[in-house]
């Protein structure tokens, strides 16, 4: 294997890291994480749900949204990831999918399913990538009323008690 086909593999994931750990901040409502994946100076534009401005605005955005749900799950998936010739740029494609579960008087609960693609232009600063500009496209979202509910379990989603900070912590 040549020396530019390695430094591919190993600077893909890389930012494949860095789209989990957005997953993560969000499912953790954990700005200070969310806002380590964009540059200060990243733009992002989500569409009718959020108004655009910078990757810290996003973040507060949802994680405030994020903290009036039960629960949420972010899962990234069918990565594409491409380099500009000296490697110091990336763009990407991810497909999302997340699950965000509502309090309602009526039914108890509803979950609303999101099924989108983020399209990002990363730049390698200091040594790590970081999301310059987020395109989100909408594909598919729909409203779920369960007909079983269950308990959520092993879960303290929204502060550092969640047993994932534990385990992380050990390392």
């Amino acid at each position: 294997m040549d020396n530019r086909k390695l430094e591919e593999l190993i600077e893909k994931d890389a930012i494949r890291d860095q789209i989990y750990t957005y997953c993560r901040a969000l499912d953790r409502i954990d700005n200070e994480l969310g806002y380590t994946v964009f540059a200060e100076d990243s733009t992002v534009n989500y569409g009718p749900t959020f108004p655009s401005g910078t990757g810290r605005q996003f973040i507060d955005n949802m994680l405030n949204q994020h903290r009036h749900m039960i629960s949420t799950h972010h899962v990234m998936t069918n990565i594409l990831i491409k380099f500009n010739d000296d490697m110091t740029k990336a763009s990407s494609e991810t497909y999302m999918f997340a699950a965000c579960k509502f309090p309602s008087k009526k039914t108890g609960s509803f979950t609303v399913e999101a099924r989108c693609r983020d399209i990002d232009r990363w730049e390698k600063r200091d040594g790590k990538w970081l999301i310059v500009d987020r395109v989100v496209a909408g594909d598919n979202t729909f409203m779920v009323v369960p007909a079983q509910e269950f308990e959520n379990y092993n879960t303290h989603r929204n502060n550092k008690k969640d047993h994932s900070y534990t385990v992380f912590g050990e390392i």
